[in-house]
């Protein structure tokens, strides 16, 4: 489904289970140990601003904090970081030229209080607006014949979320039709 999927619980019957994602790993590894076995959908993606230029690369996942939930409630965003690589002492010395990179998980969000929705389908984007105010864009990172099914599998699970959505706000139209 994505890059990463965790658990048979979300993806659909004729996908087959990926290797392990970054931002998974990430998840299993320190302080997020209790993250570990919870389903997860993970995807690179840029951060990109409104008009289409480039900011930044992020990881965004989608996970459940637990296995028994039947819909995911978690949003995890990650960054990625480069380490110094230690000095090498094999004999190819092009080992030392790269660059070890890791996740750093940057925000960790309850659903409730984020809403995802499709920018523009044609370039592959999300907008992800925050409960105080704060919007950004994302565009997905993946390889060009993937670039249809993965975005495809990312609007499929928010027509999920917001579809089963139980606790989404009452909207300003029905406000003011019960005055």
């Amino acid at each position: 489904m994505f890059s990463s999927v965790s658990s048979n619980r979300f993806q659909p019957r004729h996908y087959q289970m990926p290797i392990e994602g970054d931002l998974k790993k990430c998840l299993g590894s320190g302080e997020y140990g209790q993250l570990k076995d919870c389903p997860l959908y993970e995807s690179n993606f840029v951060q990109v601003t409104r008009s289409g230029e480039v900011a930044n690369r992020v990881t965004v996942g989608i996970a459940a904090s637990s296995p028994s939930l039947e819909l995911p409630d978690l949003l995890v965003l990650a960054r990625p970081v480069e380490y110094p690589t230690e000095e090498c002492t094999c004999e190819n010395p092009e080992s030392k030229l790269v660059p070890r990179e890791e996740l750093q998980l940057i925000a960790l969000l309850p659903l409730k209080f984020v809403r995802i929705y499709v920018h523009d389908e044609s370039r592959y984007q999300l907008k992800v607006s925050l409960a105080n105010g704060r919007k950004f864009y994302l565009q997905l990172l993946a390889h060009p014949q993937k670039l249809d099914y993965i975005f495809g599998q990312w609007v499929r699970l928010l027509y999920r979320l917001r579809f089963y959505r139980t606790d989404a706000p009452i909207s300003y139209q029905q406000v003011y039709r019960m005055r």
